[in-house]
């Protein structure tokens, strides 16, 4: 064994080590939340990647991070790896600008020399990879997980009485995790019927029908008037009021998987509503009432509480990778939720016509397909003009990260899965 072999082999037995300790002291959530991340960031790389190779662009690398190399290898013309610090990634196209120096063998397969159809391609593909992978989880989600059904009546658990008396439910048997499926032989039609036959039942006897670990039982239960039912010495009904049958039982959604084709047109509609969304909260991100507001929550502790306890405030990268902690710990589908709104985001974020993002090189490459004239060399902008522009954008663009940083460390927005 090369000592070059040992040192790769010690760095893989650290990094295991080290990924063991995280999930031993903060459990699986975070390690899953960066994981997802990651391959959120991979696949963005892997759009323009892939469109950059199939439009015969040469592309010289492939990382994940930046900062100093941790990994990589070489397959063909690209070098793939990891940098020490997961803030991002990078793919690295020959002659992505006019201020490049391009060896004479590589400039017909430098990004500038490509047609407007391809430069455009590859540009916005990091974003629609953004939705593609929105996309294909939230079919997934609908697929596996399901969405909730109102036709279904799920019993979450039995409810505590004052006094110890015991609950109709508890006295006829019914448990948590049932599921009424009739009631007095009747099918169900949704959760509302059940509930307002419950209580148009005082004193008269049910007939439900229940599911319980994959079979039907039967169970007769009569609801108590809520009149006379205290919870932590609250009446459950006026007391002057007209009677209200209980069965004292907590109700929960349950849900239902869809067919793949329903899963794929309702996940079409579901994510056009997502980007139209993002698109509409963009002006008001960048508005100046916008970030007056976030000067005011810097430099005013109580103004801060109110907007974190409201949530009306954009939210750092921290702050996104909290709220997908905090979404991942409430339930896989709220996780899928908050996973595919942000990849929309990001992947509408991404085509501001502003360098340095992808939107810049659309429109830098759509200012010089209207330049261009038949016949003519094709018309090339100069960059150097757009500098002080960019500088303008990247400085706005610091405002909003450190404010929103410091607000979501200082005074975090109140978990909203809570």
């Amino acid at each position: 064994m090369t000592p070059t072999t040992r040192e790769r082999a010690l760095q893989s037995v650290v990094a295991v080590a080290a990924a063991v300790a995280i999930v031993a002291m903060t459990g699986w959530l975070i390690p899953a939340v960066v994981v997802a991340v990651i391959l959120m960031v991979v696949g963005h790389e892997f759009g323009h990647y892939i469109t950059a190779r199939m439009t015969g662009m040469k592309v010289t690398e492939f990382f994940v991070g930046f900062g100093p190399r941790v990994w990589s290898m070489r397959r063909g013309e690209t070098e793939f790896g990891l940098k020490a610090l997961p803030l991002g990634g990078y793919v690295r196209i020959v002659g992505m600008s006019t201020m490049e120096n391009v060896d004479d063998v590589d400039e017909p397969r430098s990004y500038r020399a490509q047609s407007y159809p391809r430069r455009v391609l590859v540009a916005s593909a990091g974003s629609l990879m953004h939705v593609i992978i929105a996309f294909v989880i939230v079919v997934a989600s609908l697929s596996v997980l399901g969405v909730p059904d109102d036709r279904r009546v799920g019993i979450a658990g039995l409810l505590q009485w004052d006094n110890g008396v015991v609950t109709p439910a508890a006295a006829a048997g019914i448990r948590a995790g049932d599921e009424v499926v009739a009631l007095n032989g009747h099918t169900l039609s949704n959760v509302g019927d059940f509930i307002a036959a419950v209580h148009d039942s005082a004193g008269v006897p049910l007939t439900l029908t229940l599911r319980r670990d994959g079979d039907n039982v039967t169970r007769v239960v009569t609801p108590t008037d809520g009149r006379t039912v205290r919870i932590n010495g609250v009446p459950l009904r006026d007391p002057e009021g007209a009677p209200a049958g209980y069965l004292g039982v907590e109700l929960q959604p349950l849900y239902s998987r869809l067919s793949p084709w329903s899963a794929v047109t309702t996940s079409g509609h579901y994510i056009a509503t997502l980007t139209s969304s993002a698109v509409a909260s963009l002006p008001r991100m960048f508005a100046p009432s916008q970030l007056s507001s976030l000067v005011r929550d810097v430099t005013d502790p109580a103004a801060a509480q109110v907007s974190a306890s409201t949530g009306q405030r954009p939210v750092s990268g921290y702050g996104a990778v909290r709220l997908a902690v905090q979404s991942a710990d409430a339930g896989p589908r709220e996780f899928v939720q908050v996973f595919a709104t942000l990849n929309i985001f990001i992947g509408v974020l991404n085509l501001i016509p502003m360098l340095p993002l992808d939107g810049g090189l659309i429109a830098v490459a759509t200012y010089e397909r209207l330049r261009s004239r038949k016949g003519q060399p094709r018309y090339q902008a100069d960059l150097t003009k757009m500098t002080p522009f960019v500088y303008a954008f990247l400085a706005l663009l610091a405002v909003l990260f450190f404010s929103t940083l410091y607000l979501d460390i200082v005074h975090p927005i109140a978990n909203p899965f809570q």
